[in-house]
């Protein structure tokens, strides 16, 4: 009752007093500040019909089977591996994913598709060439006419890709804010980038961070003999505009076309957050800066994309109703168009699902479905992942088997009294059930059998037989006689033997016969 209580009375009550749309942070049905009811709105306005949020597990998503966009907006959860493994199938299956977090658990989404980029290789290998391997796919023969494009650029980095993360340290520019240094306004952009279309005043963070990268390279190492040995490293680097020699070619701060937005080079990653929030913090000589940060990748995988931002505040309330300060509303207008833009929706690309994941965002203790969301993931985690959804039913069966009623039968009736109760014992109650009920069948085989019972206690010996019930009977009180006795134990016995209708006047001469005979039992 306590559970059912938390689940349903708990959130109309909240709703009621006007506290259920505040409790979750990043909620699209939230009006408060750090709500995203602002982006639903707008998104809404722009033809988008079919807008929803995801309450329970990313296992939903295994029954989808048209495109959709999954928006995953500043996670506080965990993701297990049901949600990582539902997640991939879906980007397979070619759906869309948007991921906008900075200290949460975003990241986790990805380490599925991490594991097997890292494994590429190796199955190319096992597989005699059928599969290609990595560069293969990514550089071909690209890099043989000594060209460099930026598509060269971008197939080798996730060549080398081995992982990725939101750093985790605050993003600070000392050149292009607001009020804070920790709260940058991007207007250094690659136009090519779709998600740059129409923007002017830039784009407006809030304590937000950037993405980094495991990137694998090779290094030489003096073994301490005449010759260097070649061996394998994997660091992490923040994404950021390219200043290296490639090729034979040097590059200098060149915008990459999957990173639409850059910092100024006065930038810098932060590691004090107190001193950030009050605004006093400056670069330190261990903290990474100096150069121009890309908080935001676009990746196309195949009909889907990818899109990685590092700050969730870029969609909340606070910045999105700024239309004149900054331009995160156009650049959320251009972010789902992007991501729908070639999926094939049964009625067009507006009306392709977007699902906003609150069932891992931060949730406040009053929210008015932190408390049935505990409940949901849990029913739709047993009933949508397919490795063991077809074990639920049995397991449920075996679980529920001690509540399934059992088929209704008389039980043998004591002679005792029910606790509390005066002047009424356990066979009085159930023969005014059956008498109530009508069931007069079972009443006359409770008392006969009650009868047989109370004659194999007293004669220590089994009666079957009318003619044998009406020998003890005669045998020990005279007043009875068989004329009296055998005629209707017989009609008693072979309506036992096959029944049928009895009306009730009979069935209360049955009743009365049998229990003037069970009255005589304690007498003998």
């Amino acid at each position: 009752m306590f559970i059912l209580f938390m689940i349903i009375v708990v959130p109309i009550f909240l709703g009621i007093v006007g506290l259920g749309g505040y409790g979750t942070k990043f909620s699209i049905y939230s009006e408060s500040w750090d709500g995203l009811s602002s982006l639903r709105l707008a998104l809404e306005s722009e033809g988008y019909t079919n807008i929803t949020n995801g309450m329970s597990s990313l296992a939903v998503l295994n029954r989808m089977t048209e495109p959709a966009v999954v928006t995953i907006i500043g996670p506080a959860a965990s993701y297990g591996q049901i949600d990582t493994i539902s997640v991939a199938t879906f980007l397979a299956r070619g759906g869309s994913l948007i991921v906008a977090d900075d200290y949460g658990s975003g990241a986790q989404i990805f380490q599925p598709l991490f594991d097997i980029l890292n494994t590429w290789d190796e199955v190319s290998q096992l597989s005699g060439g059928s599969i290609p391997s990595l560069s293969d796919l990514f550089l071909g023969n690209q890099t043989d006419s000594g060209n460099v494009t930026e598509a060269n650029l971008l197939f080798s980095m996730i060549g080398m890709l081995k992982g990725f993360a939101f750093n985790g340290s605050i993003l600070m520019d000392a050149e292009s804010y607001t009020t804070n240094p920790a709260q940058p306004l991007l207007k250094n952009m690659e136009t090519s980038n779709p998600l740059t279309a129409g923007i002017s005043l830039g784009l407006q963070m809030e304590f937000g961070t950037v993405l980094s990268i495991a990137v694998n390279h090779s290094e030489y190492v003096d073994s301490g003999l005449t010759e260097t040995v070649k061996t394998y490293r994997t660091d992490w680097m923040p994404l950021q505009a390219v200043s290296l020699e490639l090729f034979g070619h040097e590059i200098q701060d060149q915008f990459l076309p999957f990173l639409p937005f850059y910092t100024s080079k006065s930038a810098w990653m932060e590691s004090d957050f107190q001193s950030a929030r009050k605004g006093i913090s400056t670069p330190d000589i261990d903290e990474w800066g100096n150069v121009m940060f890309a908080p935001i990748m676009t990746l196309p995988i195949g009909f889907g994309k990818i899109i990685m931002i590092g700050d969730p505040d870029i969609f909340i309330n606070k910045w999105i109703d700024k239309t004149t300060e900054n331009d995160n509303l156009i650049f959320s207008r251009n972010l789902f168009e992007y991501v729908t833009e070639n999926m094939n929706a049964t009625n067009g690309p507006k009306s392709v699902p977007i699902i906003f994941d609150e069932g891992h965002s931060h949730q406040k203790f009053y929210s008015a479905s932190i408390y049935s969301i505990i409940l949901m993931k849990l029913i739709t985690e047993m009933s949508m992942f397919p490795l063991y959804s077809p074990f639920i039913p049995l397991f449920l069966a075996v679980l529920a088997y001690p509540l399934i009623p059992k088929k209704t039968r008389l039980s043998p009736i004591l002679w005792t009294k029910y606790r509390g109760e005066k002047g009424k014992s356990r066979f009085e109650r159930e023969i005014r059930r059956i008498v109530d009920t009508g069931a007069y069948s079972e009443a006359v085989g409770l008392l006969y059998r009650t009868l047989l019972r109370g004659l194999r206690k007293v004669s220590k010996q089994s009666m079957a037989t009318p003619e044998e019930i009406v020998d003890f009977f005669i045998t020990r009180d005279p007043a009875l006689t068989t004329k009296n006795l055998l005629p209707e134990l017989r009609n008693i016995d072979a309506y036992l033997a096959r029944p049928r209708i009895l009306p009730e006047h009979v069935f209360m001469r049955y009743m009365t016969f049998i229990k003037s005979l069970i009255d005589r039992l304690p007498r003998m």
